[in-house]
């Protein structure tokens, strides 16, 4: 029996073993591609998974304060003041809303509805809640509009001015032109207005036995061209 030891060695370098070592580096690079597209796919799922978690992570923080908004919302809040602002010591009570609503639309209107008998008769008779919920339809600059019964009725207790005393009428214009003047009456037409009164109450003709009564007749019959 031969002995293998003196056997010349195989020569792996030959070519003789050219496809093994082919075969080997084909299969080198193959496998190290496929770790490469293995990586990168890996890498890509990742990314995915992330960008797919921070999307669902806003979504639920829009959602948080989405809510804490409608909480907010639907939270009592106190009315805020300004500081080293005061308020009244005397409780007046407004004009009816009829009366509002004429001096908003620059109509006619007496001045007994802002007289102290025509407060009282407002609080007595109407606008008894600002709830009301009965409606009436009336007309203005030939459109129909849906409006509070309230500014749309007349008083049944209302007065001409030329049945008011003269100190009626004398308090009652203070409180028509204040009012006047929140209803955005132009300033000139507000001056003119207070000068016009002024002259009426310092009218030489007041000092005569029916002096306060023509005074009021006058004022009642001008009135109409006020507005």
């Amino acid at each position: 029996m031969a002995d293998p030891n003196l056997k010349a060695p195989l020569n792996y370098a030959g070519s003789k073993f050219n496809i093994i070592r082919e075969g080997l580096r084909h299969g080198i690079v193959a496998w190290n591609a496929q770790r490469e597209v293995e990586a990168r796919t890996a890498a890509e799922a990742e990314e995915m998974h992330r960008l797919h978690k921070e999307e669902e992570e806003l979504l639920i923080n829009e959602e948080a304060k989405r809510e804490r908004k409608e909480a907010e919302k639907k939270k009592p809040r106190m009315n805020t003041f300004t500081p080293g602002s005061s308020v009244t010591d005397v409780l007046i009570h407004p004009p009816s809303q009829y009366a509002l609503q004429k001096l908003t639309t620059f109509d006619y209107i007496e001045m007994w509805y802002f007289s102290l008998t025509g407060h009282l008769d407002t609080l007595k008779y109407h606008d008894r809640s600002q709830a009301d919920d009965t409606f009436n339809i009336s007309k203005i600059d030939d459109m129909l509009t849906v409006r509070p019964i309230a500014s749309v009725k007349a008083s049944r207790n209302v007065l001409p001015d030329h049945e008011l005393t003269f100190p009626e009428f004398l308090s009652a214009k203070n409180c028509f032109l204040n009012h006047a003047k929140k209803a955005n009456w132009l300033t000139t037409n507000l001056n003119t207005l207070t000068k016009f009164f002024w002259f009426l109450e310092t009218h030489p003709s007041v000092q005569l036995p029916l002096g306060e009564k023509i005074i009021l007749t006058y004022a009642s019959r001008v009135q109409l061209d006020w507005h």
